[in-house]
C-alpha cells in the first residue's frame, strides 16, 4: 500500500470519530404523535368583549392559562385539532377569566383546562359528556 493511501484512510477514520459517524442529535428526532386523539374536558374560543371607549379585551377562562417559570402559556387547537403552546402576556382575573394582552387573536380555539399530560402535537378531542336521567318511582 501506497503511504498516501494509508494517510488518507489513518484522516478519514479520524475524521468520522471527532465528528461523531453514526451518532443521532436527539434533537432532530421526529415527535411521535399518538393515532388516537387525547380526550380533553373543553376546547373553547378565545372570547372578545367590548370595554369602555371602544376598545376590546380578549378573555380566556382561567384554568386554560399554565406557568413556566415566568412565562404563561396556553394549547391552541389548530385546524386539525393538533395542540401547540402559545406563550401570552396575561392581565387581570376576572370572575375565573384571564385577560389576554397579547399572544392570542379573538376566535382561536384553544384548550380550557390545563392538563399536565398534554403535549404539543398532539391529536385532542372534546370529551363529551354524558348525563343520565334517573327515574324514581315514588
Amino acid at each position: 500500500m501506497d503511504i498516501r493511501m494509508i494517510r488518507l484512510f489513518l484522516f478519514a477514520v479520524l475524521f468520522s470519530i471527532v465528528t461523531g459517524c453514526g451518532k443521532e442529535d436527539p434533537k432532530s428526532q421526529a415527535i411521535v404523535k399518538p393515532a388516537t386523539p387525547l380526550a380533553v374536558e373543553s376546547i373553547v374560543t378565545v372570547g372578545e368583549s367590548s370595554g369602555r371607549e371602544g376598545t376590546s379585551t380578549l378573555t380566556v377562562p382561567g384554568g386554560a392559562v399554565f406557568h413556566q417559570g415566568e412565562l404563561a402559556g396556553v394549547y391552541v387547537v389548530d385546524g386539525e385539532d393538533r395542540l401547540t403552546v402559545r406563550w401570552v402576556r396575561t392581565g387581570r382575573t376576572v370572575n375565573g377569566s384571564v385577560v389576554i394582552l397579547g399572544g392570542l387573536d379573538a376566535g382561536e380555539r384553544i384548550v380550557g383546562r390545563y392538563n399536565r399530560s398534554l403535549r404539543e402535537g398532539a391529536l385532542v378531542k372534546e370529551q363529551v359528556s354524558e348525563t343520565k336521567e334517573i327515574q324514581s318511582n315514588e
